[in-house]
């Protein structure tokens, strides 16, 4: 990837690892639990930075004068459109590899498939992670709003509101119709056993409610519930794990598909530089310092995430 600094035939893209990293991330992604990539999708751009243009919701819903007379000419209308940036970032991670344990190895290209792999894992965290910050910040959404009764209070608790509530303010707000609920894993567990979740389906089902049956009970297309769990301690510390997504309910509306002109609460935008056949791609080559005697197997993409429709977000804080 970019940043290295080996050259001719000493620094390569490898083909059969690219592959190989390629099968891993839906692997890894559904193993680890990992939803940022099906929060915001994503959207290739041909320049590293750029400006992207916003048309003004107000524009949208506004009702025109259709009716035209005869001869005359129909009613002229405008959009306001304003306009925001981006710059793609490199993310990369690389895994070293002794010349001695490459040699000995009985099958040394096993040591670089498990060395591709860790720095795939480790850049799909970081994602997750950044995602995540962005979309449970209150201020980057419409509205943000700590939830009254905690949902694991059966009594007082009712998440059909709760959510009814964030899907009017999105409809209102937007015209657009929230189609996602996004959970962390343990919200998703006290969600399931809800008492009045389970009373919709008491005569067609029981036990624990299913993604389906609380994306219908709640009106959305699709719930989607984040396992993945990050170590916040200090390097040498004693391990201090969190769950990447908190405590937190986000109610919002994703796009199934971008184009031109896409609603949606959020995207990656991703830069692929000219040379550089895909992103994630892996790139080995040997270490600049001829004396460490060891070779690099790099992986790395260039990205922006931007929340680009920030009223098509709902944030529930605190809901378990």
């Amino acid at each position: 990837m970019p940043g290295a600094t080996a050259s001719g035939r000493d620094a390569h893209f490898d083909a059969p690892l690219t592959n190989l990293t390629i099968a891993a991330f839906a692997k890894t992604a559904a193993q680890q639990g990992f939803i940022a990539q099906d929060l915001f999708p994503s959207v290739p751009v041909p320049k590293q930075s750029n400006k992207y243009y916003i048309i003004d919701p107000d524009s949208w819903l506004r009702i025109h004068d259709t009716r035209r007379s005869p001869k005359t000419r129909p009613n002229r209308i405008e959009f306001r459109v304003s306009s925001d940036s981006y710059f793609a970032d490199n993310y990369a991670l690389a895994s070293e590899l002794a010349k001695e344990d490459l040699a000995n190895a009985d099958a040394a290209l096993q040591l670089r498939e498990n060395a591709a792999e860790v720095a795939l894992q480790g850049l799909l965290q970081d994602l997750e992670n950044r995602v995540a910050a962005l979309v449970t910040s209150a201020t980057n959404v419409g509205s943000g709003v700590t939830v009254a009764s905690k949902w694991s209070d059966l009594t007082n608790s009712n998440p059909l509101v709760d959510v009814t509530t964030g899907a009017a303010f999105i409809r209102q707000q937007t015209g657009m119709v929230a189609n996602t609920l996004v959970l962390d894993e343990d919200t998703f567990q006290t969600l399931r056993r809800h008492s009045k979740l389970l009373e919709l389906y008491k005569y067609t089902s029981g036990g624990l409610l299913q993604d389906e049956q609380i994306a219908a009970a709640l009106g959305v297309q699709r719930v989607l519930h984040g396992r993945a769990i990050k170590n916040v301690a200090l390097e040498g510390q004693v391990a201090s794990l969190q769950s990447v997504w908190g405590n937190n309910a986000l109610l919002c509306y994703i796009a199934p598909g971008v184009g031109l002109q896409t609603a949606t609460l959020g995207l990656q935008i991703r830069w692929t530089p000219e040379g550089i056949p895909a992103p994630f791609q892996i790139f080995r080559y040997d270490d600049p310092d001829p004396g460490k005697k060891v070779e690099v197997v790099e992986c790395g993409y260039y990205q922006d995430e931007r929340i680009v429709s920030k009223s098509l977000g709902y944030l529930l804080v605190n809901p378990r």
